[in-house]
């Protein structure tokens, strides 16, 4: 049911397709009723092929305009309707400023670079604690290693006991 007096004046789909298909009618009844009242005239007046010819040519002259008329108005309800559904879709869309940005699939240069030192600085990282870790573990076996610094090893490698 339609909720506002704007949709309910406007056509539905079963009413514009009846003015579409009443174009191939004006098409062929402007000529038919202009050539009859030619024809008409023609009798009448006893000047055999003018009337006809010019109820002819007036008759097709109005099926065109009538066919225009029809034209303008349903390219007119469509484009109607069309700015409807754009409206419709823009306030469903999300803002802009919620969207993410988009990564492209080819890095530029400076990304490239910026990954290159963060794998970098992450495997040197490793490396030291690997080495720190490697050193601790020498002391404590030789029996020089002080208790706090095995509890400090062990916090640092995320809270477990190192034992040999």
């Amino acid at each position: 049911m339609p909720d506002s007096p704007q949709e309910r004046d406007r056509p539905g789909q079963i009413s514009l397709l009846g003015t579409a298909s009443t174009m191939g009618l004006h098409m062929v009844s402007g000529p038919v009723v202009g050539g009859g009242l030619g024809w008409l005239v023609d009798h009448w007046l006893g000047s055999w092929p003018v009337g006809s010819g010019i109820g002819l040519l007036l008759g097709m002259a109005a099926g065109f305009r009538n066919v225009w008329i029809d034209a303008r108005y349903l390219a007119r309800v469509n484009a109607e309707a069309d700015a409807e559904a754009r409206e419709r879709e823009a306030q469903t869309a999300r803002p802009k400023s919620v969207q993410k940005p988009r990564r492209s699939l080819v890095p530029d240069s400076a990304s490239l670079r910026e990954q290159e030192r963060s794998a970098e600085a992450a495997e040197e990282d490793a490396l030291r604690e690997d080495e720190d870790l490697a050193a601790l573990l020498a002391s404590l076996q030789a029996g020089t290693a002080a208790p706090a610094e095995s509890r400090a090893a062990g916090a640092k490698d995320g809270g477990q006991d190192v034992r040999s």
